[in-house]
């Protein structure tokens, strides 16, 4: 180690040469920037700092008349590892970026070797004050140099991204360097969203950076609240992909399972189950909790079950940070109808997606206003003409599943929901019921698709669409129904014949729950449909609903507290139920 050099030697040294190297009969130094080591005192730390000014200076002036000697010794300075052997210490570098932030304005473009050098340098993780001094040279060169303004906003979005030796604090670090250049230049606003887009990692990545990104760019969210929407539609976004990539490997998974039914039990033991795909989750989320986000062995997600754990983990993320601006800020409305902006621009136009919807599901139910906006959006696509039929057929199967399914919506909000679709179906009838095709189920599957949807509703919600008198439990005379509802008959009667184009499964239990509480009786028509099913094949329209039980297990303990299960009808015995009717070739379904 070579022997201290006193700064005074140094500064007389250096003002006598009329630069800042060392004088020749001095022990080397490994470089031409002055050494800060040994250096203790205030007053010496202040003519330290003299002595860098004076350098960077006199490293530009020569570099402007071609001798560039001392300026690449000074970028190299900055490209050198911390852990290099050569290294040079962390004051010294600090003292080189407080020398160049009085400088800045003479760092234009000539200068970019520099600039490079000083982006890509290891900063978020030295101490408080060396990043305290990097935020300042930041911004102090922004607001002299704009035209660096993208790299600095993609350097910085890029410490926003997983790392494996990263910790907590040099994330906040990468936050604190963000907000003070957006504070003071508000032109980087202008980058910042297309940079956060640029870095997203892959649907293929790891969960950890998955995790460890979107939870970066949603704590941005908190100090630039404008991000907010579009943020939050890119994540969605994001998390979609995922999630219908499962939907597809799942299927194919199916296919290959019923090809193979007559393989050993063996091969049968890998087939994902519900049960299996909880323990394995919960032993992933024992390990991927927020105290161990940054875990140096990140799990690459290599199969359905993996994946299935990173869009669990994903979803949470996501439901955990819309709790706290649904139910707490003061702008939720707007990330609400952001939400739903994202909902029906990405997730409604969606097929396959099975978990990505529940967002809204559990959000539009937090808030008696936010169930009032999210009915009125799917009402609006489902019986507006205007909108493109393929729209409305999924807006008919959303608006069936979430008012069969969502647990805070009282009885009213149910039969209001209802009147509006018999109310559409008996117009339809008024207009259509006579018409003749060759393909019904193509000229009519909007219609179709509310027929069934109300079908759906009416096996979960018989009870609110029952009315009685609750004052006289022993009168013999039959439960009345909500006005409207008997349009169900005139519409099963009718050439359109829904109960042939609908889903068999929910067309079996409507059946089945009509015919116990005496509502409607349509076995002779489910016989008729059967015969001519077996002469001209059997058809039906898309019996997707959205709001399916929920199978994912760390995200599922937010949704359930809003979900409704299925529930038994009350005195239907099944078995019972099946000897009464008439034989058919539908699958019995004794729950939804």
């Amino acid at each position: 180690m070579p022997s201290v050099i006193p700064a005074s030697t140094l500064i007389n040294s250096s003002i006598s040469n009329g630069m800042m190297n060392p004088p020749t009969n001095l022990p080397p130094t490994d470089s031409s920037v002055p050494s800060y080591e040994g250096i203790a005192s205030k007053h010496d730390s202040q003519l330290m700092q003299h002595m860098f000014r004076a350098f960077v200076g006199k490293a530009l002036d020569d570099k402007s008349s071609g001798n560039v000697a001392a300026y690449e010794d000074m970028r190299r300075q900055f490209s050198i590892r911390p852990d290099a052997k050569d290294a040079p210490s962390s004051i010294q570098i600090q003292n080189l970026l407080s020398a160049l932030t009085c400088n800045v304005s003479r760092l234009d473009s000539s200068c970019s070797s520099l600039i490079m050098s000083i982006l890509g340098s290891v900063w978020v993780s030295r101490d408080e004050s060396f990043v305290r001094c990097y935020t300042k040279f930041l911004g102090h060169l922004l607001s002299a140099q704009s035209t660096y303004l993208p790299l600095v906003m993609t350097m910085l979005i890029q410490h926003m991204c997983y790392q494996s030796n990263s910790l907590a604090i040099h994330y906040e670090h990468a936050h604190m360097a963000l907000k003070y250049v957006l504070d003071l230049v508000p032109r980087a606003h202008s980058y910042l969203y297309s940079c956060i887009l640029e870095e997203f990692p892959y649907k293929d990545e790891s969960i950890l950076a998955q995790m460890t990104y979107i939870s970066n760019v949603l704590s941005i969210c908190e100090y630039v609240p404008s991000l907010k929407g579009p943020v939050l539609h890119a994540v969605i976004d994001k998390i979609i992909q995922v999630d219908v990539e499962i939907q597809v490997e799942l299927d194919i998974e199916d296919d290959e399972d019923s090809d193979a039914s007559d393989a050993s039990d063996d091969a049968a033991s890998d087939v994902l189950t519900a049960s299996a795909l909880y323990e394995r989750h919960a032993d992933a989320s024992e390990d991927l909790t927020s105290s161990t986000l940054l875990n140096d062995d990140p799990l690459s997600p290599v199969d359905t079950k993996q994946t299935l754990l990173q869009l669990d983990q994903l979803l949470y993320i996501l439901f955990s940070y819309l709790s706290k601006n649904l139910n707490q800020s003061r702008d939720r409305y707007v990330v609400y109808n952001s939400l739903i902006r994202s909902f029906v621009n990405t997730v409604l136009k969606t097929f396959r997606c099975r978990y990505t919807q529940f967002l809204i599901f559990w959000a539009s139910q937090l808030n008696p206003e936010f169930t009032d906006i999210f009915l009125g959006v799917l009402t609006e696509v489902c019986l507006n003409p205007s909108q493109p039929y393929t729209l409305r057929i999924s807006g008919a199967m959303y608006l069936g599943s979430y008012v069969s399914r969502a647990k805070t919506l009282e009885a009213s909000t149910i039969q209001i929901i209802v009147g509006l679709m018999t109310r559409w179906m008996e117009a339809y009838l008024d207009q259509c019921e006579n018409e003749l095709s060759d393909d019904l189920i193509s000229k009519h599957s909007v219609f179709y698709a509310i027929n069934q949807s109300v079908l759906y509703i009416y096996c979960f919600r018989w009870q609110e669409l029952r009315i009685s008198d609750e004052t006289d439990p022993m009168d013999p005379r039959p439960a009345e129904w909500l006005p409207g509802l008997e349009v169900l008959h005139r519409s099963v009667l009718s050439r359109l014949n829904p109960l042939r184009y609908c889903s068999p499964n929910i067309v079996h239990q409507f059946a089945r729950i009509a015919h116990h509480l005496n509502f409607m009786y349509v076995y002779s028509i489910l016989e008729q449909n059967r015969k001519g099913s077996i002469r001209d094949g059997l058809e039906t329209i898309d019996s997707f609903f959205p709001f399916d039980p929920y199978r994912l297990s760390k995200s599922s303990s937010i949704v359930q507290p809003f979900y409704n299960e299925w529930r038994p009808v009350p005195g239907m015995d099944d078995v019972e139920e099946a000897e009464d009717e008439p034989m058919s070739d539908y699958p019995l379904v004794p729950s939804l």
